[in-house]
């Protein structure tokens, strides 16, 4: 890789990283459901002006479906307790899962001395999440671990787009997103309630928010 390449790398693991912090200060303040959906939705602005990537309807639903998966977990988690330093560790494993996918579905092989890596790296994460409080429901650690899985199977079929703009990919994806997640939001928290978080919004927590959509997944994807 060029030193551009690791360059933009560590910069969406810093972004990603400050993420996890982003989301934990604005869920004082909403719903996890509210907060997932206001990060899609401003996410889906530019659609209006941005082409539909030419890949298929079905194609372009399942990635985004398993966005929202994703993201709803986490900020579930982080809702309901789970440190963010954990969540991210959680979540990061999905690196983990997309290496044993991609060898199930696409023969994509580790090498001997990327499985040692990786088995390295399983250890690292066992000792991170044996070392902290557990002061959260099992219930939102079991919600949480459903976030790497989401991640790793959204990943491959990622592949299957690297010919098109990913800016109009995930306009087009935060879209899409909008169907389910405000379903949701409308049957389980209401109409009321949501307008109620919505004009109660913190300037702090708006700009995290703003943060998520726009650096955590339009620049970071």
């Amino acid at each position: 890789m060029k030193p551009i390449d690791i360059a933009l790398a560590v910069a969406v693991a810093v972004i990603w990283g400050v993420g996890f912090v982003a989301t934990r200060i604005a869920v004082d303040e909403m719903s996890a459901t509210l907060l997932t959906a206001l990060r899609f939705g401003i996410t889906a602005l530019p659609c209006v002006f941005l082409p539909r990537p030419k890949l298929s309807w079905g194609l372009i639903i399942a990635i985004s479906w398993l966005l929202v998966a994703q993201f709803l977990a986490q900020t579930y988690g982080l809702a309901h307790g789970v440190p963010a330093g954990l969540t991210a560790v959680i979540v990061q494993s999905q690196a983990l899962f997309t290496v044993a996918f991609a060898a199930i579905f696409l023969s994509e092989l580790p090498t001997r001395i990327q499985v040692i890596g990786i088995a390295i790296s399983m250890c690292g994460l066992l000792l991170i999440c044996f070392t902290v409080g557990y002061d959260f429901s099992v219930w939102a650690f079991a919600v949480l671990m459903t976030a790497p899985i989401s991640f790793a199977v959204s990943n491959l079929m990622l592949r299957r787009a690297q010919e098109v703009s990913m800016l109009d990919l995930f306009a087009w994806i935060g879209l899409l997103a909008m169907l389910p997640l405000l379903t949701i939001l409308l049957t389980v928290e209401g109409a009321a309630a949501t307008w109620q978080a919505l004009t109660h919004i913190s300037l702090l927590a708006a700009s995290c928010v703003l943060a998520l959509a726009l650096l955590g997944t339009t620049l970071g994807y």
